[in-house]
């Protein structure tokens, strides 16, 4: 059925119609019944509300049609699982997969702020909605139980819907949460040494928990007050990470849970991973970090890119971050990873091949030759940065050169490895992880096909991260001829310094 043809068909019938699509599919069965379930809470509010007065009032009647158009828009996809036909799964899967995530997203912010909860008993209706919206770990929601427990003594229900209303806005997270001084100091234990689990260039970085128990992670900046350039540039990046945290969610994206700036001052807050960073796992200790497998690998690595194409063509802003590394792979207590640190982030328009930034920026190793070289950034240059991580994390290895008596900025060592097995016929020799079942090994070794491919010079050479994640998911996709990867150039780096 074409999604005109339901133009005439109300909110009531469509909830009913994608209850019983949602029994036949063959596809994304448990995603479809997540979405039921918040689309049968909407209908049982909507049946309740039939013959309200308020039912007629102009913006209420807009808000229906919003919420008409969307649950249109959710029976096509439903009714799109039903399909049996293999290949199209194959090719679909991963767009239906976001598709569902936008949609999910659009009906939790009709339940926020349509205001059919304005005349219902809300007593025991709040409860179901507030599981729906309230996303996990945050300190709002340990709140909301607390504020609704006291409605009952609100003069009218246009009370109940404001409060609810105000709540479910901080808890979409259109903004981080501002959080005192004194909380975050109670937090860390003041900032104690035991409490420090990390630590970069511009900060380090504590395990706290707020007065709630919510555990989370806090990272203060260093203070630079005597050198005012590189406090203008921590400023700057302090500022990025909260415009775009408080803007994405991703499953592979880290969540921003609040900050505090006043003076000199600049701490932000963000969800605990548990298992720290990807750079831990990889070149950490070896007696003192967790061996990572195959398969724990190919998920952090199907996961980093499911994340950058969010970033690049799925979130409104489009994206590109900027500086892909391990250390910027979190990984939470399932090993499910999280891209982080977006001080370095920059949006684009789509259409637009390539912009000119004002100085380098990246990491050693990850930045594409165009960056380095001409102050060309695009979302080819995040794909770079993402080959250059897939060649560390199957490998085990740098990618930049730290060997007694180099300068330490070889970003080609990892590239030039990789090329000249590849040209030996003995590429098997890159992997780090002892090697399994015939299966396993052939997808290690696509892995590292497609990490060649991403990792070439000529950006316009280098594949999206549409077709990656394609290449990634489905064995069956014939992968590209890698050609001679970036920084292979005798002396060029050198002669650019």
């Amino acid at each position: 059925m074409d999604i005109a043809k339901l133009a005439g068909v109300d909110a009531v019938k469509l909830v009913v119609m994608i209850v019983q699509a949602a029994r036949t599919v063959r596809h994304n069965k448990k995603t479809c019944q997540q979405l039921v379930q918040h689309v049968q809470i909407i209908g049982d509010l909507l049946k309740k509300l039939q013959a309200s007065e308020m039912m007629r009032q102009p913006e209420i009647r807009n808000g229906l049609n919003e919420l008409e158009q969307i649950l249109r828009e959710a029976y096509m996809l439903v009714t799109a699982c039903q399909n049996n036909n293999y290949v199209y799964h194959l090719f679909m899967g991963g767009k239906q997969a976001d598709q569902f995530r936008v949609l999910q997203d659009r009906l939790n912010s009709c339940l926020q702020v349509f205001p059919l909860i304005s005349h219902i008993d809300t007593t025991d209706r709040l409860d179901q909605i507030l599981e729906i919206i309230r996303p996990p770990h945050s300190q709002v929601l340990r709140e909301a139980p607390r504020l609704f427990t006291g409605c009952s003594s609100c003069d009218t229900r246009t009370d109940v819907y404001g409060e609810v209303k105000r709540f479910s806005l901080q808890l979409n997270c259109t903004e981080a949460l501002k959080l005192s001084l004194t909380q975050l100091i109670d937090a860390t234990n003041n900032f104690s040494d035991e409490n420090q689990i990390g630590q970069g260039s511009f900060g380090c970085v504590y395990k706290g928990q707020l007065h709630d128990g919510l555990v989370v992670a806090v990272k203060r900046c260093f203070d630079l007050p005597s050198s005012p350039n590189q406090l203008d540039v921590q400023d700057l990046e302090f500022r990025n990470e909260i415009y775009f945290l408080t803007k994405l969610q991703h499953t592979n994206v880290v969540k921003l849970l609040g900050d505090y700036m006043e003076g000199s001052e600049r701490i932000l807050v963000y969800e605990y991973m548990s298992n720290g960073s990807l750079d831990t796992f990889i070149f950490g200790a070896r007696t003192g970090r967790l061996y990572l497998d195959w398969p724990a690998r190919s998920r952090i690595i199907k996961g980093v890119a499911e994340g950058l194409l969010y970033l690049h063509k799925h979130c409104v802003l489009h994206v590109i971050h900027g500086d892909l590394k391990p250390s910027n792979i979190l990984l939470d207590s399932n090993m499910h990873p999280k891209i982080s640190d977006f001080g370095l982030a920059r949006t684009f328009s789509p259409g637009v091949e390539e912009k000119f930034a004002d100085r380098i920026v990246g990491s050693i190793g990850f930045t594409a030759p165009e960056c380095r070289e001409r102050r060309l950034f695009s979302i080819k240059s995040d794909v770079y940065g993402f080959g250059a991580l897939l060649l560390e994390i199957v490998s085990g290895r740098r990618c930049f050169s730290l060997a007694s008596g180099e300068s330490g900025d070889d970003h080609g060592f990892l590239n030039r490895r990789a090329w000249n097995l590849w040209r030996a016929g003995r590429l098997i020799k890159l992997i780090d992880s002892p090697l399994g079942n015939e299966s396993e090994r052939t997808e290690i070794l696509r892995c590292i096909q497609i990490a060649m491919v991403c990792i070439e010079e000529n950006p316009a050479s280098r594949p999206t991260m549409q077709d990656v994640v394609l290449m990634l998911s489905c064995q069956d996709v014939a992968l590209p001829m890698p050609q001679r990867p970036a920084y292979l150039r005798i002396g060029m780096e050198r002669a650019h310094q």
